[in-house]
């Protein structure tokens, strides 16, 4: 049976559909699925953590390679499901709830813990940077092919933002596969790609929200930018009168390198 007969007869057994609140594009390519998990060498962490799993398409061939797996869905009816599909492996945990209010600390340590997950892309950037602010060692998500290219930060480009830069600080951001929305039942509107992140130079999130003062307005300078914000009036006046050249750049021109010394001199004049 092919992952997309899988996927129509689980919903016509259940009485269910894809719901549009909750982002559901369930990915019935199975060439994509193998892509993906050996893609993100998921025997080598000690927890792996799926966000969004649905019918599980990914949980079935990760539960076999995952030392432990945790499975977190905000959908009653999709727990329902994976409890029933899973209720003989003990080494996989459901959890039902928004993956934004389950804390990963209960479960895993940071250092050797995978989130992976078919993000719903109208949350994909709050997910993110819950990923961050969490902590770990990898994750590979799904996202729109736009938002990749996005992400994937290059000093001088229009498109760049906060998080993607933040992202390049903090480590490494590769493409897995782009997945053309043919992948999906029901299809998407959107072709995707599946990126993975390893955290190799983790920095402390409470730099986030400098970066994205910084990126207020991509196209003020990053001086003009500043002055929007009242929690950084004395570093910007303090790097006035330092003459830094800084002020007079736009965020998107720098290196990820000079922004987090700027972010990090912004909070030290703070």
């Amino acid at each position: 049976m092919s992952e997309r007969e899988r996927t129509r007869k689980i919903l016509k057994e259940y009485g269910l559909v894809a719901k549009k609140s909750f982002g559901q594009n369930f990915l019935v390519d199975e060439g994509i699925i193998r892509r993906i998990v050996s893609g993100m060498d998921v025997s080598s962490y000690e927890t792996v953590i799926e966000i969004g799993p649905g019918l599980g398409s990914l949980s079935l061939p990760l539960s076999k390679e995952a030392k432990k797996l945790i499975l977190v869905d905000a959908d009653r009816d999709m727990v329902k499901v994976l409890r029933d599909q899973f209720a003989d492996e003990k080494d996989v945990q459901i959890v039902e709830k928004d993956f934004l209010r389950f804390d990963p600390d209960e479960c895993s340590s940071k250092e050797n813990r995978l989130f992976i997950g078919n993000l719903p892309y109208n949350i994909t950037s709050s997910l993110l940077e819950y990923f961050l602010c969490k902590g770990f060692k990898s994750a590979g998500f799904m996202v729109q092919k736009e938002v990749y290219e996005k992400l994937d930060y290059q000093p001088g480009r229009k498109e760049n933002s906060p998080l993607g830069a933040f992202l390049k600080a903090s480590g490494k951001l590769s493409l897995v596969t782009y997945v053309d929305r043919s992948a999906f039942d029901p299809s998407p509107k959107v072709d995707s790609a599946f990126v993975r992140f390893d955290c190799t130079n983790p920095l402390p999130f409470v730099l986030y929200p400098v970066f994205k003062a910084l990126f207020k307005d991509p196209n003020k300078t990053i001086g003009n930018c500043l002055r929007q914000f009242d929690a950084y009036q004395k570093a910007l006046s303090v790097l006035k009168e330092r003459a830094d050249e800084r002020l007079s750049r736009r965020a998107r021109q720098l290196a990820p390198a000079e922004l987090t010394a700027l972010a990090c001199d912004i909070l030290t004049i703070c």
